[in-house]
């Protein structure tokens, strides 16, 4: 069970979890292909220097695969019938946790890229000023699409308030 499970107030549902895109081990990827391109360079053009290069580069993109690996798995995106839960952090923790009365507008950016791949920025604005970015987020059109949806229907149910 995750920390929203947990977290759910009486009567909570939760009506759409979101997750990472996968985009986020492209430098890890990136870097194990530069790993790769200099070791066979460094066989190539017998240079020692560039097989430090690559076991630099090797450090490199396994740090960044583990890190990609602990940020998606330690990542939780979820709108439920009452509020906009997000969480981040497998040591320490940080986690935005907004009423949909409080939520004064949500829009989200895609990049070029993140148009054809299918992610993007999510930034909900709450009233008094707050402001939380959620990035890297897969499909980020359906999720501000449910928290709009759950927002009216929360405002429908108070009656208007």
């Amino acid at each position: 069970m995750g920390y929203i499970e947990k977290d759910l107030l009486d009567g909570e549902q939760i009506i759409y979890s979101g997750h990472l895109h996968w985009r986020i081990y492209v430098p890890g990827f990136f870097h194990l292909i530069m790993t790769f391109v200099l070791s066979v360079g460094a066989d190539k053009l017998r240079m020692p220097v560039l097989y430090l290069l690559a076991a630099f580069f090797l450090l490199w993109s396994v740090f960044s695969l583990v890190n990609a690996a602990i940020t998606k798995s330690s990542t939780e995106l979820a709108v439920t019938n009452k509020r906009v839960i997000f969480k981040t952090g497998l040591f320490s923790r940080r986690t935005m946790e907004l009423s949909h009365h409080r939520i004064e507008s949500i829009s989200e950016n895609q990049p070029i890229m993140g148009r054809i791949f299918n992610y993007g920025t999510i930034l909900v604005e709450g009233t008094g000023g707050g402001q939380e970015w959620l990035d890297n987020i897969a499909d980020p059109l359906t999720f501000k699409k449910h928290a709009q949806a759950a927002a009216e229907d929360a405002v429908s149910s108070n009656g208007g308030k």
